[in-house]
Parts: structure tokens; sequence; C-alpha cells
């Protein structure tokens, strides 16, 4: 995928500015509010199409199906269309990895070497450039929280353009994802073992614990769940958290029975959307891909309204319990402060973005609600003390310059959904 110059994203933008939120005229129907706005957006080939459910506890209040699944083909999008999940993945895998705390197989300041030795004796990146980079020796080890929380010290090879990330460009230290890939970059790793193998081999960006950088952490979470529990990726999570929450259509292939209800895959470019992925391309047929805990799972809107459904159930879906209460109120808390990543400042737990009176008022995240969003841009919010849920599925990327696709989808979502899930 070719990046796209910042000045063409705007210039774009300028030329077609996305409509406000359909509900700043309709503040009395929020259902028509939602429907509104995401169909105007369908129809103005900001996104190819979406799923939207809101909710509260076990009761959908609204759902919303607009637009296509592909929009050359006219395949309309459907209630169980399956998505990419890309970053939603990560609470998933993190809720995964709590679960293996709660069964005493695990502990949050466990050294990660204990599992992983191949991340054992690490270095830190201290000067220079890619052709003479310095390092010093890692001061500790890296722990399971550090992980939980991207406080590792491994990056995202698109997370800037330092010596590191040029570092993890120049020698594959990636999997195979449109996500900020560069023509130049060497091929990615073919599975989970090497692609550990390689951050084993790479400089951290900074000291273990030291702060926040968004990264391959969740990944390298995925492979810790597989050596403690002696089980592929897959069938680890799904004897952890799918089968019991009875999220069927949720994993990391898609067969050829569900190839129908799967998304073409989008990025937005000045001229419009393009398409960059059909389901009959996807290497989510592929049965060797990489299993990426952090970035590779795919689902329906309604499966991962159950999730939610869980973490609003402080772990339990009635009788269904996958994690205990006190487990998931230590998940939900704070752990970290993020900076430099979207802005402004939020708050993040174990795999969770916290909302705050800051994100609330910038209509993105409730204050009190926890959530996350996916590269596609997927979304979603629980709002423990309300069992407030909203899922927000479409399929496009957005690189630098689109930010504001991404902005203006949850400032139309979040005041109509509150209004309905408080009416409730």
């Amino acid at each position: 995928m070719a990046p796209v110059s910042r000045r063409a994203a705007l210039a774009f933008l300028a030329s077609a500015a996305l409509p406000l939120p359909a509900y700043a005229a309709r503040k009395d129907d929020p259902h028509a509010a939602l429907r509104g706005s995401l169909q105007t957006l369908v129809d103005e080939g900001r996104i190819p199409g979406a799923v939207l459910l809101v909710g509260r506890g076990g009761r959908i209040l609204h759902h919303t199906v607009v637009g296509w699944q592909d929009v050359a083909a006219r395949t309309p999008m459907r209630r169980d269309t399956i998505f990419r999940f890309y970053s939603m993945s990560k609470p998933i895998t993190s809720i995964a990895i709590m679960a293996l705390v709660d069964q005493g197989k695990l502990k949050l300041d466990d050294p990660v070497e204990r599992t992983l030795p191949e991340l054992a004796d690490l270095r830190v990146y201290s000067g220079g450039g890619l052709a003479d980079m310095q390092t010093v020796p890692a001061a500790r080890s890296i722990t399971i929280a550090d992980l939980l929380t991207h406080r590792s010290g491994i990056i995202y090879h698109f997370t800037g353009a330092g010596p590191v990330q040029q570092y993890y460009r120049a020698h594959g230290v990636m999997r195979d994802t449109p996500v900020g890939r560069l023509p130049t970059d060497a091929p990615p790793a073919p599975n989970l073992t090497e692609l550990v193998r390689r951050i084993g081999q790479a400089p951290l960006l900074h000291q273990p614990g030291a702060q926040f950088v968004y990264s391959y952490s969740t990944t390298v979470l995925g492979a810790v769940i597989e050596r403690v529990t002696g089980e592929r990726l897959d069938v680890a999570l799904d004897r952890l958290v799918f089968a019991p929450l009875r999220m069927k259509d949720t994993g990391f292939f898609i067969t050829e029975g569900r190839l129908g209800r799967f998304v073409t895959n989008y990025v937005a470019t000045p001229g419009g959307l393009q398409a960059i992925e059909t389901p009959a391309q996807s290497d989510y047929r592929d049965l060797n891909r990489l299993l990426d805990g952090g970035g590779a799972l795919a689902g329906t809107a309604d499966d991962y309204y159950r999730f939610g459904r869980m973490v609003a159930g402080r772990g339990a879906i009635g009788r269904r319990r996958i994690l205990s209460p006190a487990l998931m109120a230590e998940t939900l808390a704070t752990h970290a402060t993020v900076d430099g990543m979207g802005p402004r400042p939020f708050q993040f737990g174990y795999g969770f973005q916290r909302g705050d009176a800051a994100s609330e008022a910038a209509g993105q995240l409730p204050n009190g609600a926890v959530g996350w969003s996916g590269s596609g841009n997927t979304y979603f919010w629980v709002d423990p003390q309300t069992d407030g849920i909203v899922v927000f599925m479409t399929q496009v990327l957005t690189p630098p310059g689109f930010e504001a696709l991404s902005l203006r989808l949850r400032e139309a979502i979040m005041g109509p959904a509150l209004k309905l899930i408080g009416e409730a």
C-alpha cells in the first residue's frame, strides 16, 4: 500500500468536508441520528458500510446495518458480516492472559523470559542511527504487566521513523499486514515463533516499564499463552474466551462456508475508497498465517457484543464466568497514562482505554467507560456502571491525514448511544 501524503489527504478532506453528525439535527430521535449519520458516510463514499449495535447488558436497544460488504460488487452489508478486528483483538488476548493469571498459571510480575527464553538478555537503544546503533543492557526483565500496558520497550514498525523503527523494517520485525507497510520493508515473519525470535534480537526503544509505546506487546502475549497452555493460540483463545462466551464466528481464519460474509478491506485515499484485499485474496484463508493476538482476529459485531457483555458483567455472562470480578477490576483499573497517541492524554488498563471527562467532552469515549478500536475503524466501549455497550464495525484503513474520519465516526455515535442507554 503506497503511503498517502498528509498534504494530499488534507486537500481531499477540505474539498469534501465530512458531514456533521446527524444527531445535531435530530436530538429527539437517536435512532434516526445514528442511521442517518452512517448512511450519509456510506453515500459520500467515506466508509463502505457498517454494523452498529447499542445495548444495555443482554438487551440490544439499537442496531443499524448500512452499505456494502463489497462496494464494487454491491454485496449488501449484513448483521452477521465478518470484520477484521485488527487491534480490537488486543482486549481479547489481554483477557485470556488475565484468565491464566486467575488460574494461577501466570503472575503479572513474571519475567517474560521465564516463558519465552528468546526474550532474555535484551538490549535497549541508546544512540546512533541504523548503521551505527549503540545499545545498553536492559536494566530489568520485561514483565507480563509491562506487555499488558505496552511499557515493554517493544514497538511497532509504524510508530515512528527513528532508528529502532528502521531496524524493525530492515529486519522484518513485523507480521504480514497492510497496516503501516512500505515496499522497502524486509519480508515479514512467517509465524509467531519467528516473530518473537526477531523481537528478541531487536533493540528495545526504552527500558522496560519506562513508558507506553503502542507495540507488538500483545502479540508477544499470544506467544506466552501458547507456551503456558501448550496449545496453539487459536485453540487456546477458543477454550479460554470464544467457546464460553459463544463467540461462534470469531477466530484467525475464514473458512469457505463463511467467505460470503467476510468484508472486503479498504483504505481511504484522496480519490476515495480503494479495495486492498478481497475475501478471496485474504490471508485469513491461510491456515498457516501468523496468529497475532494483537491484531489478526476477525468476527461479527454480535460476537464482540457478547465480549462486551462479559466485561460489563465483571468477567461473566450469566453463569458463564471466564474471569473473577477481582481480576476484571484489576484489568480495567488505570495502570498507565498515555500521551502522544491521539489528541489528548488518556488512561490505560490491561488492554483497555479508560474514558474520562475530557474524552467524553470530545465525543470519543464516555467518562467511566472502557474500550478500544482497530485500524479498520472498528470501535467499541463498555460502561460497567450502566451496562451500556456500543460495538461499531466498518472496514476502512485511515492512513495519516485521514484521522478526521475516525473522530467523526465516534462523535456521530457517542451522543445518541448515551441517550439510548440512559433512557433504557
